[in-house]
């Protein structure tokens, strides 16, 4: 019998991210993080659910909610890679505000939770990191430079850690994503395709169904690709 995993999950106030809490919660002990620090409303009073501020682009921010989700729960035993932004420009009406911001969050901000969490992993020899991209990295589309070039930096730095690491016990598992009904859209966007999207819990139980692979002694899920029935938008 094994003990309740402790997994944090970024960028959980809402969208995928909080999707994979509110399964979660019931089963694991659950850290959520955002840049709030606030308590989602469906997730109140969930008595094994801890709620921090972190902004993953900063070096201290991710540090400190590192150091706050282990003293709730004890080491991490998943990491779940969520938070993200996207701008939808074409390259000549994307400035490089927008450009260095979805770099430091999508790229920097995985770079920086996984610094965090690994030593541990790597010392346990145990653990679970598990990014959320996007099929961007995958196929082009245009008005998506900057948010593409974020992604597929993601997709290369966790593929590259998946080699460094897999002989020590941690397994790293990328889950590409197609379209889903998220904010990242814009509301009119939704408004026109959300019926040919997925839905954040479509996502989240095919997360759960990774997390549900942690102590398996043979089987590592490496990527996997999930797309709307209908293809992409």
């Amino acid at each position: 019998m094994h003990s309740p995993l402790h997994i944090w999950i970024t960028g959980a106030s809402k969208g995928i991210g909080l999707a994979v809490a509110e399964l979660a919660a019931p089963e694991f002990y659950v850290t959520i993080s955002n840049r709030s620090g606030k308590v989602p409303e469906s997730l109140a009073g969930a008595s094994n659910v801890f709620t921090t501020m972190c902004d993953v682009r900063d070096e201290k921010s991710v540090a400190d909610a590192h150091t706050a989700a282990v003293a709730k729960y004890g080491a991490v035993n998943v990491l779940i890679n969520n938070a993200g932004i996207g701008v939808f420009e074409n390259l000549t009406d994307l400035s490089v505000a927008d450009f260095d911001s979805q770099i430091a969050t999508n790229l920097r901000g995985v770079f920086l939770c996984v610094k965090n969490v690994l030593p541990a992993m790597l010392a346990h020899k145990d653990g679970m990191i598990i990014t959320l991209n996007s099929i961007a990295t995958t196929k082009a589309f245009s008005g998506c430079t900057g948010y593409a070039a974020s992604k597929a930096g993601v997709l290369a730095l966790t593929r590259s850690l998946r080699e460094e690491v897999r002989a020590d016990g941690v397994r790293v598992v990328d889950m590409i994503v197609g379209a889903t009904a998220t904010d990242i859209w814009s509301a009119e966007h939704l408004t026109t395709h959300a019926d040919q999207m997925m839905n954040p819990s479509d996502i989240a139980e095919s997360v759960m169904n990774i997390i549900s692979q942690y102590h398996h002694p043979r089987l590592l899920t490496e990527e996997i690709l999930l797309r709307p029935l209908l293809g992409d938008l």
